[in-house]
This record gives structure tokens, C-alpha cells and sequence, in this order.
């Protein structure tokens, strides 16, 4: 049977609400916790507002023009940025969910600070939608990513033993453990261990 061809685009605003969903499956016990019953919404308004998780990072798979999955990927420079911004308060209502917007921004801002090395890239989500799990597609978008020129770098949970086993067997191994104070508790930096063009 012949795999069809994955294409690869820059994400755009058409794309907020599969992005959103798809951010939001990355991680659901977080996203309910930090964002309450609006956290759909709370991500859509993230993704527009130069957060770190903002479309301007998000690359959209596709087969057929039918999106199937998501990756955020940033630069030395990007993370360096993204770690300085400045919070514009304006975005932020006066309310419960305005305060929790503001909190996931700044965690997600703090996310970016435990940088890279200039020659790295950093792999900050990769998710594909539940309708194309496990049918070889993410190991087929992370090969595609560990063609590039650039070392890869990636956060896990060191208790997501399904992701750490997926991620070795990619060829990843473990750089470091992430402090105690790292936005996402409990997980470790990740390095691909393939020779680069």
C-alpha cells in the first residue's frame, strides 16, 4: 500500500479551531486545570495573541489538503524572544478566566526560558488529531523533522513512559532533567541522537 505524501504549511488563522483542539489534546488534565471550561477558547485566544503557543510556531500536516496533525517548532532566537515578551495587559479581561489567560501565558512564557543552544531546535508539541493515530503518521512527521540541519530538543514527562519509549526508539535520548521549576513538573530534555546533514 502506498503511504500518501504528507505537505507541510505554516499554520494560518483558517486553522485556529483545529490548531486549538489539537493543542489542547496535548496535554487536556493541564489545559482543564490552568483554563477552566473555556479552555478551548482560553487556547484560541493564545494561539492569536503572540503567545509562545502562536500560530506564527505552529506547522499544519496535511494529506490531501486534510489536516492531520500539528508541530511547534522554534529557533534559539524565537525561544530567546518569546522568554522577554512583554505582557500587554490589554489582552487580559478582569475576570476569573482574564487571570487564568494571563497565568498560561506567562507558564508558557517561563517555558521558553530554559533555552537551546544556537545549533538546536526545539520541538515544543507535536500532536496529531485522534482520527489518525496510530497508523505511523507522528513517526513519519518526527523522520521529517530529524531530516533537518539542527539538533532536536524536547520536553517529556518522565512518568509518559508510551511517549519516552516512541521517542528512543525515533532516536532520542535523555540530555537533562528540566528544574523543579520548569513550567511542566517532573519532566526531561530530550535530544535527537541522529547525524545531521
Amino acid at each position: 500500500m502506498k503511504k500518501e505524501k504528507i505537505e507541510y504549511r505554516q499554520s494560518e488563522s483558517s486553522d485556529l479551531q483545529f490548531v486549538a483542539h489539537l493543542v489542547f489534546n496535548t496535554d487536556p488534565s493541564h489545559f482543564k486545570r490552568a483554563l477552566g471550561r473555556k479552555a478551548l477558547a482560553g487556547i484560541s485566544r493564545l494561539l492569536i495573541m503572540g503567545s509562545a503557543i502562536n500560530l506564527e510556531f505552529i506547522t499544519v500536516c496535511e494529506i490531501g489538503n486534510r489536516p492531520i496533525a500539528i508541530y511547534a517548532f522554534y529557533t534559539h532566537e524565537e525561544m530567546n524572544r518569546l522568554s522577554h515578551l512583554h505582557v500587554d495587559m490589554i489582552n487580559f479581561s478582569f475576570s476569573i478566566f482574564g487571570f487564568r489567560l494571563l497565568h498560561e501565558f506567562r507558564t508558557l512564557q517561563r517555558s521558553m526560558e530554559m533555552g537551546i543552544f544556537p545549533e538546536q531546535k526545539y520541538l515544543g508539541l507535536i500532536s496529531v488529531h485522534e482520527d489518525f493515530r496510530n497508523k505511523g503518521y507522528g513517526r513519519r512527521i518526527l523522520n521529517h523533522l530529524l531530516e533537518m540541519d539542527a539538533e532536536i530538543v524536547l520536553d517529556v514527562s518522565r512518568w509518559n513512559r508510551k511517549t519516552l519509549s516512541r521517542y528512543s526508539e525515533c532516536g532520542f535520548e535523555f540530555e537533562t532533567n528540566l528544574p523543579s521549576n520548569y513550567p511542566t513538573k517532573d519532566s526531561i530534555r530530550m535530544k535527537s541522537t541522529r547525524d545531521h546533514h
